[in-house]
């Protein structure tokens, strides 16, 4: 009897384990998430006045010999991909990064000057500004809301 109930309660205790594990993996990853990216911006540095020329690769092996870098992002324009002048590079430890910040602010690299700051956290997006007021993309370039027919879409409900 005694046996029995250890070996339901065993099988019910697997059971209950791995849901309890799936669940717990599930607030971890979302609560993880979020520590994870509070974490990363409290160990970012803003790097400005990058040349175009500059890569990902480039500021990896520039920043690598401080410590361990997560994430390095390199803003590019979306058309030319050209770099936009500016990246933000990520370490695991916040030492690290300082230490990194201290021996390249106003380091000369690709004959240009590096401006280093701290990274800002980005600010939380207010749901109630999440679409922009023109819905096409192309800004005041293309009328959003017009009483008029289009001569030339005309052709398409027939």
């Amino acid at each position: 009897q005694r046996g029995g109930q250890a070996g339901g309660s065993a099988l019910g205790g697997a059971k209950s384990l791995a849901a309890m594990a799936e669940r717990a993996g599930a607030d971890a990853g979302g609560g993880g998430q979020r520590f994870g990216q509070q974490d990363r911006d409290q160990n970012t540095i803003r790097v400005t006045n990058i040349s175009e020329d500059t890569t990902e690769a480039d500021l990896q092996d520039l920043f690598q010999p401080f410590g361990r870098i997560s994430r390095v992002y390199l803003a590019k324009d979306k058309e030319t991909m050209i770099s936009r002048g500016f990246a933000f590079v990520s370490f695991v430890h916040r030492e690290d990064a300082a230490k990194a910040m201290d021996k390249l602010q106003g380091f000369g690299y690709d004959h240009l000057i590096l401006k280093l700051e701290w990274a800002r956290p980005s600010a939380p997006k207010d749901p109630s500004q999440e679409g922009t007021q023109f819905r096409s993309g192309y800004g005041k370039a293309l009328a959003q809301d017009t009483k008029e027919k289009v001569a030339f879409a005309s052709n398409l409900t027939r």
